[in-house]
C-alpha cells in the first residue's frame, strides 16, 4: 500500500500546485509567466584595422577566400590551405595568411607556413613572400 500511497500523492501535490498556480495567475491583476525573460543580445564589435598596423589574427570571410585563392592560382609544387588572416591597411591591403603547407607529392608531410600578399587599390594582388615556419 506505501508503494502506491507515495506516487499518488506525488501526483495529487503537483496537480495541486500546477491548479494553484494558475488559478493565481488569473486571479491577478499583471500576467505571470513562467518564460524566462530572453537573454540581451550581445553585440560582436570586429576589430577594423587602423592603417598602417595589424589586425590580430582572425577567422576567414569570402573576400579573403577569393583573394587568397586568385592569387595563389599559378602557384605549383606545394599547396596551401590558410587557416586565419590578419590584414594591413596601405595603399590598398597586406594579408598575411598562417596556413597548412605541402609539397605536392604522396606521402609528404603538412607543415605550418605564413604567406604574404599585397592588394593593391587598382590592379591584382600578388605574393610578396612565403615563409616555412620551423618547428624547434
Amino acid at each position: 500500500m506505501k508503494q502506491r500511497f507515495f506516487p499518488a500523492l506525488v501526483i495529487v501535490l503537483g496537480l495541486s500546485g500546477f491548479l494553484w498556480s494558475t488559478s493565481f495567475a488569473a486571479d491577478s491583476s499583471a500576467p505571470v509567466s513562467r518564460k524566462a525573460a530572453p537573454a540581451p543580445e550581445k553585440k560582436v564589435v570586429k576589430e577594423v584595422p587602423k592603417a598602417g598596423g595589424w589586425s590580430k589574427f582572425d577567422m576567414l570571410s569570402a573576400t579573403d577566400r577569393a583573394v587568397f585563392k586568385e592569387t595563389m592560382a599559378g602557384l605549383a609544387g606545394v599547396g596551401y590551405e590558410p587557416l586565419v588572416v590578419r590584414k594591413q591597411v596601405v595603399a590598398g591591403m597586406n594579408y598575411e595568411f598562417f596556413c597548412n603547407a605541402r609539397v605536392v607529392y604522396p606521402g609528404t608531410d603538412w607543415y605550418p607556413a605564413t604567406v604574404l600578399i599585397h592588394k593593391p587599390l587598382q590592379g591584382n594582388a600578388v605574393i610578396k613572400k612565403i615563409s616555412k615556419i620551423a618547428a624547434h
